[in-house]
């Protein structure tokens, strides 16, 4: 009578596997993500021959995790925008309380002078880039939401491009007009430096229609170009799978 065969013998384990396999863990799915998404690439260039082994499903859920993204994006920068205008108004409040025991290089008579218009300033850029980013974010959803429709077998024309009580549009505007607040007490800073003894209403309302006229262009170049970027026919090419 034959005897049973041995039972295989255990994989050798070291100390450190158990480390490894939960660090591994993560970097396979990410692993996959890519490659899925290098298919996709390679397909799109040519470069791949014969039937795709990404599947309708496995596009669908691509496109998910990308809507996903864009948003936590579009959250990200606008919640980074606000965070640095709190931080830039509470440093310049501590700036203007400052007492240094010692004499500065500079000033701190003019540190304190001149700390407002810096604030304003900076203000004024990073409410320009924000909104640049809220337009790349906007433009990547609304061809993100394109390729689920057409996965889906909806018409592409079913996407509202600019929708004037979506969050992104309240968002774009709420940056749109602390940006122009702050260009116009920025601007008004620089005329009251330049001509302190020139008419104060007269400065306040140049001052106020170039920050009207800053908020006006934000918002137009978020319209313009989420509407120029997104056409029938670029939504059309840029969906097909």
């Amino acid at each position: 009578m034959s005897k049973p065969p041995a039972p295989p013998l255990p994989p050798t384990v070291n100390h450190s596997d158990g480390l490894s396999l939960a660090a591994t863990t993560d970097e396979f799915s990410e692993r996959r993500v890519d490659e899925i998404e290098m298919i996709g690439e390679e397909e799109a260039a040519g470069f791949r021959a014969g039937p795709s082994e990404v599947t309708p499903g496995m596009r669908y859920l691509h496109c998910s995790r990308t809507i996903h993204q864009l948003v936590t994006d579009r959250n990200r920068a606008v919640g980074l925008y606000l965070a640095c205008a709190s931080l830039l108004w509470t440093a310049w409040g501590a700036i203007l309380n400052a007492k240094p025991a010692g004499p500065l290089i500079v000033p701190i008579e003019t540190i304190q002078r001149w700390g407002l218009p810096v604030t304003l300033g900076v203000m004024t850029v990073l409410a320009l880039f924000t909104g640049l980013l809220l337009i790349r974010t906007r433009v990547g959803l609304i061809y993100e939401v394109a390729k689920m429709n057409v996965l889906l077998g909806l018409p592409v024309g079913r996407v509202k491009r600019v929708n004037p009580l979506s969050l992104f549009f309240l968002m774009h505007l709420l940056v749109s007009l602390s940006g122009g607040g702050s260009c116009c007490l920025f601007v008004y800073h620089l005329l009251r430096h330049n001509n302190p003894e020139g008419d104060k209403a007269a400065q306040m309302l140049g001052s106020g229609s170039v920050g009207l006229l800053f908020s006006v262009f934000l918002v137009a170049l978020y319209v313009v170009g989420v509407l120029q970027t997104t056409t029938e026919r670029k939504l059309t090419d840029g969906a097909k799978p």
